[in-house]
C-alpha cells in the first residue's frame, strides 16, 4: 500500500514538472509578433519601337489671312486643317520609360475659285494654304493598366508655312514652251508667300497596344491619340521666295492646338 501510494505521487511530479515548460513555452509564444512581408510586383518598364501613319487636325490662327482675302473679294479659309504623314519611335535603353520620336507632317486647304473681271476680261483665282513640318522629341511613358500608357512630351523642329494665289484668263490658250510660261504672258498670274520657322510643341499621348496575336504574344501594333500645342518662332516673310515682306502681321503664324491619331506598327509592351 505504501509503495502503490509513492508510485502514484512520483507520476503526479513528473506530470507537473512536463507541464510547467508547455505553459512557459505558450507565454513565450504569445508574446511572439509577427510582421506580414508585402511582396511587390516589379513592372516591366516601358519598351517601344516602331512607325506608322498619323493623320492630325490642326487648327492655326487664320484670322488675318481671311482679313486679306476677304479685302480682296475672296472666301475664307477653313480651319482646322487636316494634316497626314508619319511617326517613329525608339525606346531609349539608358533611361527607363523613355523615348525618342521623329513626326513629319503636311497638309493644305484651299479657298474656292472665284471670278473675277478685269478690263472686261473674266478670269478665275485660287488661293491655297499650306502648311509642313518635322519635328524631333523626347516622351517619357506612364503605366495606366496592361498595354496602356500616357506619354507627355516635348518635340522641336522646323516647318513652312505658305500661301499661294494663282490666276488665269478664262478660255485662253497658254504656251508653255518654256517652264512657267513667257514672262510677258498676262494670262499667268501667281503670287506665293511664305516663311521657314521653328518649333516647339508640348503634348500628351494615349497609346494602347491590343494583344491581336494573344495576350502572352508580343504586341506588334500601337493605337495612339495626341494632342500637342505648337508654338511656332517665324522667320523672314518672303514673296515668291525672293522679296521680303515687311508687313505681315505678328499673328501670321504657325501657332495653334493640334490633335493627332494613327496606328503604329512593330513591337510595345
Amino acid at each position: 500500500m505504501i509503495a502503490s501510494s509513492k508510485l502514484y505521487l512520483g507520476m503526479l511530479l513528473l506530470l507537473f514538472g512536463f507541464y510547467n515548460p508547455l505553459i512557459a513555452q505558450d507565454d513565450k509564444l504569445d508574446a511572439l509578433t509577427f510582421e506580414e512581408t508585402i511582396i511587390q510586383e516589379e513592372k516591366i518598364p516601358y519598351f517601344g519601337v516602331g512607325g506608322g501613319f498619323m493623320v492630325s487636325v490642326f487648327s492655326p490662327n487664320v484670322d488675318d489671312i481671311n482679313s486679306q482675302l476677304s479685302s480682296n473679294g475672296m472666301d475664307n479659309l477653313s480651319a482646322p486643317i487636316t494634316m497626314t504623314g508619319a511617326l517613329g519611335v525608339a525606346t531609349i535603353g539608358i533611361i527607363p520609360n523613355t523615348r525618342i520620336n521623329i513626326v513629319n507632317l503636311g497638309g493644305s486647304s484651299s479657298v474656292s475659285e472665284k471670278s473675277f473681271t478685269i478690263n472686261n476680261d473674266n478670269y478665275n483665282r485660287k488661293v491655297s494654304y499650306s502648311l509642313a513640318y518635322t519635328g524631333f522629341g523626347i516622351d517619357y511613358a506612364i503605366q495606366l493598366a496592361r498595354s496602356l500608357n500616357i506619354l507627355p512630351g516635348i518635340s522641336g523642329g522646323w516647318g513652312n508655312l505658305s500661301v499661294e494665289t494663282a490666276q488665269y484668263k478664262i478660255g485662253s490658250t497658254v504656251s508653255n514652251g518654256t517652264i512657267g510660261g513667257s514672262l510677258t504672258d498676262p494670262n499667268i498670274y501667281a503670287k506665293r508667300i511664305e516663311n521657314n520657322y521653328v518649333l516647339l510643341q508640348p503634348g500628351i499621348a494615349l497609346e494602347f497596344a491590343p494583344p491581336i496575336l494573344g495576350n502572352d504574344k508580343p504586341r506588334v501594333v500601337s493605337l495612339r491619340l495626341h494632342a500637342g500645342y505648337t508654338l511656332s518662332f517665324m522667320g523672314e516673310w518672303k514673296e515668291n521666295g525672293i522679296s521680303v515682306i515687311t508687313n505681315q502681321p505678328d499673328t501670321f503664324t504657325a501657332s495653334g492646338l493640334g490633335i493627332q491619331a494613327g496606328i503604329m506598327i512593330g513591337l510595345f509592351n
